[in-house]
């Protein structure tokens, strides 16, 4: 692994750049990927490429009816669980090529070992910014998951569809007066939405050198350094193993916002009578008890 150290001009000299110059490099390269990742997740209705969650509650039991009684608790058909599944999250990988490095002055220049002025190759560039700058992505957390459509600071909603719900049955919503009861009668507990960051600009002072065509030292524009920076960093998050970013639903990683919860009652069902006439004895268990919490999903994001 080569670790170079870039130079810039410092008044009319040639000067190695600082700890602090690499840094404003490193967050750049950050800041650029975030405006324009390689891998970008989207809301789709269904069949997305990240794993299924689901959201479970639970419905009332069959009612029963009888002409001359009630059947028991026993026989009337117990509450059952309904179950969601929510695929809406989908990764996409952008298909690049490695930065081109044209006639291999492309990339900036730095001093060998004896104080021969080089410039670096794609992998120079590799090994100097590129592991930091993945790290920094992902602790930037460039998507979230959040409970609103008004974003967090920072960030833009991705799509105003929710990518999980969270649902439990509406027990006010069944009543001994109703048996025969719809079995299930949900209400929306929680909505989760995505969002993705803006980024946070970072200006690089003190921009470095490449070699021009005429074989003359120059130093980059900010607008050109951008091009070199970006193309290395989507490129990189896309394609280099190891070093690549992609997105799960729980596992290892960095949790990316709140956590999905699906919640459900826990009770074993509440047994309902209703007398309707001397020939209609109806029955029904309803859903019933505390709330607990069945699972927690989180969205993820590691290097692979």
């Amino acid at each position: 692994m080569a670790i170079r150290t870039p130079l810039k001009l410092d008044s009319t000299n040639l000067k190695e750049m600082s700890s602090t110059d690499t840094g404003n490099i490193i967050g750049r390269m950050v800041y650029l990927y975030m405006t324009d990742p390689s891998v970008a997740l989207s809301v789709v209705g269904s069949s997305g490429s990240l794993d299924a969650i689901n959201d479970t509650r639970t419905q009332a039991g069959a009612s029963t009816t009888h002409a001359s009684s009630f059947r028991s608790a026993g026989d009337t058909p117990n509450i059952s669980t309904v179950t969601v599944t929510h695929d809406k999250i989908n990764e996409t990988v952008a298909s690049l090529s490695q930065p081109a490095d044209t006639n291999n002055i492309r990339f900036p220049v730095y001093l060998d070992g004896s104080n021969n002025i080089k410039a670096m190759s794609y992998q120079d560039c590799f090994d100097t910014w590129v592991n930091a700058a993945t790290t920094a992505i992902i602790a930037a957390q460039p998507y979230k998951i959040h409970t609103s459509t008004t974003p967090p600071s920072g960030y833009t909603i991705v799509s105003s569809n929710p990518v999980f719900t969270d649902t439990r049955a509406d027990v006010s919503a069944y009543t001994a007066g109703g048996i025969g009861e719809t079995l299930d009668q949900p209400t929306t507990i929680s909505n989760y939405y995505l969002h993705k960051s803006n980024g946070t600009a970072v200006t690089v002072t003190g921009m470095p050198l490449y070699i021009d065509s005429n074989q003359n030292l120059k130093e980059y524009t900010v607008a050109e350094l951008d091009v070199v920076l970006k193309e290395i960093i989507r490129y990189t998050v896309a394609t280099v193993a190891g070093q690549r970013i992609r997105f799960f639903i729980d596992g290892a990683g960095t949790t990316l916002g709140t956590g999905m919860a699906n919640t459900k009652l826990n009770g074993t069902g509440n047994y309902q009578t209703r007398f309707v006439n001397a020939d209609d004895y109806r029955t029904q268990e309803f859903p019933n008890g505390s709330v607990t919490t069945a699972n927690t999903y989180y969205l993820k994001a590691r290097k692979v």
